[in-house]
C-alpha cells in the first residue's frame, strides 16, 4: 500500500472516529424529554464539528497529495582542472542532477556561470564591499564573471526519472592568473518557467581554490 493510500485511511478513520463521538454526544447530551427542536439543535451544532473535523483532515490530505507530486532536483558538483598549455587552466565540472521527488522532472532550460573571486585588486574588493554590505537589504556578491553558459533542451530531450539521477557537464578554459572561481549552476523547474508564472528551479554553488601552481 502507498503512502498516500495510507495517509487517505487515517484521515477517513480520523473522519469517522470523529462522526461516532459526535453521535454518542448527541445521545448523551440530549435530554430525554427534549423537543424535536432542540434535539435538532444539538445535533445540527455536532454535524458541523464533525464537518469542520472532516474538513481540516481533507485539507490536510490534499495538501500532502500536493506536495508528494512536486517535483524536487538535487544538484552537486563534480569539478576538475588541470592545465593545458603554457598559459591556461582547463575546469570540468559535472551538475550530478538527482531527482529525489516521486515525480519525473523535465528540463528544458539551465545555465553554469564561472565568476573569477582571486586575484581581485583592493579598489574591486572595497567597491564589492560597499555594493553590498553597505546597503540595507543584503544582495549577492556581484563577483566579475569569466563564463555564461546557457544550455536548452528539446522536449522530452532530458527528463530525470524519480530516483534517478543525470550528470550534465561543462568545460571552461582560463587565464593561469585566475586562483579561486565561483561555480554557479541553475535549472530551471519546467513547470513553473511558462506563462504567467515566475521561473522557479534548483541550483547549486561551489567555490574552487588554488588553481595557480597545479
Amino acid at each position: 500500500m502507498s503512502k498516500l493510500n495510507r495517509n487517505f485511511l487515517r484521515i477517513a478513520g480520523v473522519a469517522l472516529a470523529a462522526l461516532c463521538v459526535a453521535l454518542l454526544a448527541a445521545n448523551a447530551v440530549a435530554p430525554e424529554k427534549a423537543t424535536p427542536i432542540e434535539v435538532l439543535g444539538i445535533a445540527q451544532a455536532l454535524v458541523t464539528i464533525v464537518a469542520i473535523v472532516a474538513g481540516g483532515s481533507f485539507a490536510a490530505y490534499k495538501w500532502q497529495v500536493f506536495r508528494e507530486s512536486e517535483p524536487h532536483l538535487t544538484i552537486t558538483h563534480e569539478v576538475s582542472f588541470r592545465r593545458i598549455g603554457e598559459s591556461y587552466v582547463h575546469i570540468a565540472v559535472t551538475a550530478v542532477l538527482g531527482n529525489n521527488s516521486r515525480v519525473q522532472i523535465e528540463l528544458r532550460d539551465g545555465f553554469f556561470v564561472l565568476q573569477q573571486v582571486s586575484p581581485t585588486s583592493k579598489e574591486d574588493v572595497e567597491s564589492l564591499y560597499a555594493g553590498v554590505f553597505l546597503q540595507r537589504d543584503y544582495d549577492d556578491i556581484q563577483w566579475p564573471i569569466l563564463h555564461n553558459i546557457r544550455r536548452e533542451w528539446h522536449e522530452s530531450e532530458l527528463i530525470v526519472e524519480p530516483g534517478e539521477v543525470h550528470p550534465e557537464t561543462i568545460e571552461f578554459i582560463v587565464s593561469e592568473e585566475v586562483e579561486s572561481v565561483i561555480i554557479y549552476t541553475y535549472f530551471y523547474n519546467s513547470r513553473h518557467s511558462q506563462g504567467d508564472r515566475a521561473a522557479e528551479g534548483w541550483g547549486a554553488t561551489t567555490v574552487l581554490d588554488t588553481i595557480e601552481g597545479n
